[in-house]
């Protein structure tokens, strides 16, 4: 089965630009790739238990993670999925290194470091009936479940390979959600393994963040009815944003990309609140960095280009639409 899925275009070029940009710095000096994978372990590990429902803060998990503190108001399960999701994150890492191949042995080894004493059979598939909280969606009898995962990694490797990697993670993503294979965790474990995948590719580490989560879970409902373009751009979404750590850390970020929304606003005339919402869309690239927005002159004015010739839709109306 194959489907006519594309990211969008102009998300798509950043991709391609920020990839080729990063790929120029490689190999990465050791010390860089030490504090990125180190600042990661905690970030990833953050924000794929707070889309589960997590309630410890990014500072917080840190500290579970790298102190091993108890924080107060927080259930021991809390502690322990951010201990053990970080343990399954080096596990990610020693897989990625390896090129090992990417099997229902790896997958159920994530699995079972990061459901280690959260549930009774870590790493092993679901024995009963399981729902997907807020979804219309029910996943298959959990006797069909081994004969699906070896169709899965068997798809990966074969049929997979028509489509370009961030559209392949995407669909892969998506497959093993609807499968379910686990009583638990299957969310968790789905973001390492959509990691896995991409940092095969070349990719460094995705950002699914817990901000953007219902995005997220509404662009993955639309694909278990097989709408795949939502969740394929926030996938490529979240890979820009791992590309975005990467470079800012390598310090390939052109000079241009480091002026603030506001002075980029006033120069090209566009009301700042709508390139606000244009830069959360991703119709028009930026970084955010300090809870501020960054972008440059460049990438507006291609934007305002390409709406004057009718190539991109201009987006939502404003109060002042003579400054958009």
């Amino acid at each position: 089965m194959t489907f006519a899925i594309h990211l969008d275009p102009r998300l798509a070029r950043r991709l391609e630009e920020k990839k080729a940009a990063l790929d120029l710095q490689r190999p990465l000096p050791p010390a860089i790739v030490t504090k990125l994978y180190a600042d990661l372990r905690v970030r990833l590990t953050y924000h794929s238990n707070a889309i589960e429902g997590n309630t410890l803060d990014l500072s917080e998990t840190q500290l579970v993670i790298e102190h091993g503190v108890t924080i107060g108001g927080h259930t021991m399960r809390e502690h322990l999925e951010a201990r053990h999701h970080a343990d399954a994150y080096r596990l990610l890492l020693d897989l990625a290194r390896d090129h090992a191949a990417l099997d229902e042995t790896a997958i159920c080894a994530l699995h079972a470091l990061a459901l280690r004493d959260l549930v009774d059979t870590p790493g092993h598939y679901r024995t009963g009936a399981v729902f997907i909280s807020g979804s219309e969606f029910r996943p298959p009898h959990y006797s069909q479940v081994p004969q699906l995962m070896r169709d899965l990694v068997a798809w990966i490797a074969t049929e997979g390979h028509t489509y370009e990697p961030i559209i392949r993670a995407a669909l892969t993503h998506e497959m093993f959600l609807a499968i379910h294979p686990f009583l638990d965790g299957n969310g968790r474990t789905a973001r390492l393994l959509l990691n896995l995948q991409l940092m095969r590719d070349g990719y460094p580490a995705t950002l699914l963040l817990a901000g953007r989560r219902p995005r997220y879970i509404s662009a993955l409902e639309q694909a278990h009815h097989h709408q795949y373009s939502a969740l394929v751009n926030v996938i490529g979404s979240a890979v820009e944003a791992g590309l975005n750590m990467f470079l800012e850390a390598c310090a390939a970020v052109p000079d241009q990309m480091q002026r603030t929304l506001r002075e980029v606003a006033d120069v090209c005339e566009i009301d700042a609140d709508y390139l606000g919402w244009l830069l959360r869309e991703g119709r028009i690239g930026g970084q955010k960095r300090g809870g501020r927005w960054y972008t440059s002159e460049a990438a507006v004015r291609r934007y305002q280009q390409e709406v004057a010739e009718g190539t991109v839709p201009r987006g939502r109306p404003r109060r002042n639409p003579a400054r958009q």
